[in-house]
């Protein structure tokens, strides 16, 4: 990643660099800063794109918003890849909005210490769900489980973002987020079941055991019904090898016709079920109807 300052001052002018640009040699970022290979999607290109911003503005600002939840590392559900967030470290900076760039006013609270390049985790993801709150649960979810946030930070990220838009839905949102939710795609299939009016219990044990004995546990249980919810994520089977990715299949077969002959219904759910909360309810509905007439579980 360079600047066209920096390639100026090593003989590479704008003619050159347009050139390079052309022939896709460089590509550009942001106005005046290039990298020398093509990110390798979106988000990469936020990444870049902020950290070009971070250094054009050398110690005045750090990320914020979806951006931090970029440069920390943590899951982008929602997140708008195409304006970067930055904030003022010097509170006397006012808001500015430009370019597809908007540098925040700072939030200062001593319980979220700035970080080198971000502010503090917990504040990134309150912020990043003032636009959409599922972009909150996810990362939360994942902060949480890495250990870079405590229930504690979230809430004290609220108390110091008072006041700003979309605070009410973050606030509602606050309550789902849970470090037992073990995957982005089980943080947001606990919130379309909130958003569905059902109560749940994460990591509930159905009652089977498996290698070695240990208690095998289910990603959610419909409260007060014999409806398991599974969310079917398509990393775990896509292994290299193909014979490991059958064994996979057949050992999740396995499981789930353990857990069906204890008397439960299992519901598997993909990415693409959790956009279509119609039908995320007509599965559950129909699972908890077919349970009405098997011995009660659990």
């Amino acid at each position: 990643m360079f600047s066209a300052r920096h390639a100026a001052n090593i003989g590479v002018d704008g003619t050159t660099l347009r050139r390079l640009v052309k022939d896709g040699d460089c590509h550009p970022l942001h106005r005046g800063w290039y990298a020398v290979d093509r990110p390798r999607d979106p988000r990469e290109h936020h990444r870049r794109r902020t950290a070009a911003l971070l250094q054009e503005y050398a110690g005045q600002v750090v990320a914020s918003h979806g951006s931090a939840v970029v440069q920390l590392g943590l899951p982008t559900e929602a997140i708008d890849f195409g304006t970067v967030h930055l904030m003022w470290v010097d509170p006397k900076k006012p808001y500015q909005a430009f370019s597809r760039t908007r540098i925040h006013e700072t939030v200062l609270e001593p319980g979220l210490p700035l970080q080198d390049r971000t502010v503090h985790p917990a504040l990134a993801v309150v912020q990043a769900g003032q636009t959409d709150p599922r972009a909150l649960v996810v990362a939360a979810d994942a902060g949480m489980r890495a250990g870079m946030i405590e229930q504690a930070d979230l809430v004290t990220a609220c108390s110091a973002s008072k006041g700003q838009r979309g605070m009410t839905r973050v606030r509602a949102a606050l309550g789902l987020c849970d470090p037992r939710h073990e995957s982005p795609g089980e943080s947001l299939t606990a919130f379309v079941l909130h958003a569905l009016a059902y109560e749940f219990e994460p990591q509930f044990p159905p009652g089977t055991n498996g290698p070695g004995g240990k208690p095998q546990y289910a990603d959610f249980r419909i409260s007060g019904t014999c409806v398991l919810v599974e969310f079917d994520g398509e990393s775990k089977y896509s292994a290299a090898d193909p014979e490991q990715a059958q064994a996979l299949l057949f050992a999740e077969k396995r499981r789930e016709d353990r857990i069906r002959a204890l008397g439960w219904e299992v519901v598997r759910l993909t990415w693409a079920d959790l956009y279509r909360p119609d039908l995320v309810r007509a599965k559950i509905e129909a699972a908890i109807a077919r349970g009405r007439s098997r011995p009660k579980a659990g």
